[in-house]
């Protein structure tokens, strides 16, 4: 298992948590190349990232615009949950 198989399985144990993701499962965010595959529109991703900012960053990353074209693919969304946790630790403590 690799790191990407790492960060689709935290992206899906996080969106067990999200109501707009009810539903999808582990496997799906496993296997799905697109967010459409999941079920999960474009402002309901986002809401989804919000929300894991807010848990994940206590607010100290806010959403950057760039973000929101990668969240289409489930890579992309996965490279921004990881862009997230390395912006994360890069701030300050």
């Amino acid at each position: 298992m690799g790191a990407d198989d790492d960060y689709r399985l935290k992206l899906a144990a996080f969106l067990a948590t999200q109501p707009v993701a009810k539903g999808v499962t582990t496997e799906q965010v496993l296997t799905a190349r697109t967010r459409d595959e999941l079920g999960i529109t474009s402002l309901n991703m986002i809401v989804v990232m919000l929300n894991y900012l807010k848990d994940h960053t206590d607010g100290s990353v806010a959403l950057r615009p760039e973000w929101v074209p990668r969240m289409v693919d489930v890579d992309g969304i996965v490279a921004v949950l990881r862009e997230i946790d390395a912006s994360k630790v890069a701030q300050p403590q």
